[in-house]
């Protein structure tokens, strides 16, 4: 079948010439309980980032923005779980563009040369038990369409209820990951010198817009999802909100599995399948991360004791050893480097 005639470059988005066009490039490392706190890694969105491990962690997170385009980059050197809300205002294209093999998006397991494509405001849990690398391309539906038609002569399709992965062409995410990092390679080396000139810019930010619209339009056009992964994924941000919003943080797991419908069984399984651990060990991490925060951020009458009752824990002794074993050393000593 014949293809349909691909527009040249200059064609796509000829408005934003003659109008000012605007980058700036930005790029900060964390180390040791800094990612706990690195909420804004996508433009627009809010993320809470949970350590897995004891071991001191660092993070690298650049972000490119190009006029009303954005792109964003992650790189984990430890097993992190990252949970929150995509931009409400545009379409966010994500993949990892290493360590995908240790990775889940949404409980979903992630195939060779699939990206992820993201409505606007849609949920996502980012689980990797081991060292990993994202890259994150947002942009407004508007701007995405009109690109799409300017290059292929028709609309992209997208997931609108949820997110879904779509398999690229053979090695259509590494010629991704290689257009992402050029981009910010060539940011960070004109940063010192004043930044990206505008027509620069522009180029830039048109090449980045057709590179990943090509790469879907050459795409599998359906977005695979399974309901099961769906479904899970859903049980276990409900029973997140149950611990959470409750007044007895140490709500049982039976009654977690009765409210949601489920047996204790049938959760146990969901979870290990899920997310690979049972779901006392996920709860207990989600409140200790909650107790880490509160510690890394205390108010002038914040205590050891309060901050271990707010995430229902009982037992302070019991409390602190497991803090101790999950992030190497005791509540009280993250809090008096936090007041220093």
């Amino acid at each position: 079948m014949a293809r349909k005639r691909r527009y040249p470059k200059s064609e796509i988005l000829a408005e934003d010439f003659g109008v000012e066009f605007s980058s700036t490039y930005l790029r900060h490392v964390y180390s040791g309980f800094e990612p706990s706190q690195a909420f804004d890694v996508v433009y627009g969105a809010r993320f809470e980032h949970r350590l897995l491990s004891s071991k001191r962690a660092n993070m690298e997170h650049q972000r490119l923005t190009l006029g009303d385009i954005r792109l964003d980059t992650g790189c984990y050197d430890f097993p992190v779980i990252a949970k929150g809300s995509l931009p409400r205002d545009a379409v966010c294209i994500g993949f990892v563009a290493q360590g995908s093999e240790v990775t889940r998006y949404n409980t979903a397991s992630i195939g060779e040369d699939e990206i992820q494509v993201y409505p606007p405001g849609v949920e996502l849990l980012y689980h990797a038990v081991g060292a990993s690398r994202w890259v994150n391309f947002t942009v407004s539906e508007e701007r995405l369409q009109m690109a799409a038609v300017a290059r292929a002569g028709r609309p992209l399709i997208l997931p609108r209820a949820s997110a879904g992965s779509v398999r690229l062409l053979r090695g259509g995410r590494t010629s991704l990951t290689r257009l992402s990092d050029d981009a910010m390679v060539l940011a960070r080396l004109l940063e010192p010198a004043g930044g990206i000139a505008p027509e620069l810019a522009r180029g830039i930010s048109q090449a980045l817009l057709a590179g990943y619209v090509d790469a879907l339009v050459d795409a599998s056009a359906a977005y695979e999802r399974s309901a099961a992964a769906e479904r899970h994924h859903h049980l276990i941000l409900a029973c997140e909100k149950l611990l959470i919003a409750g007044e007895d943080t140490d709500i049982a797991l039976a009654e977690i599995a009765q409210r949601n419908g489920y047996s204790l069984r049938s959760l146990e399984l969901i979870f290990r399948r899920s997310v690979g651990m049972t779901p006392g060990r996920w709860f207990m991490n989600v409140r200790l991360n909650g107790a880490l925060r509160d510690l890394l951020t205390p108010g002038s009458r914040c205590s050891v004791t309060e901050v271990a009752s707010r995430w229902g824990f009982r037992h302070l002794s019991r409390f602190s050893d497991r803090y101790r074993n999950a992030f190497g050393e005791l509540p009280s000593e993250t809090l008096h480097r936090s007041r220093g």
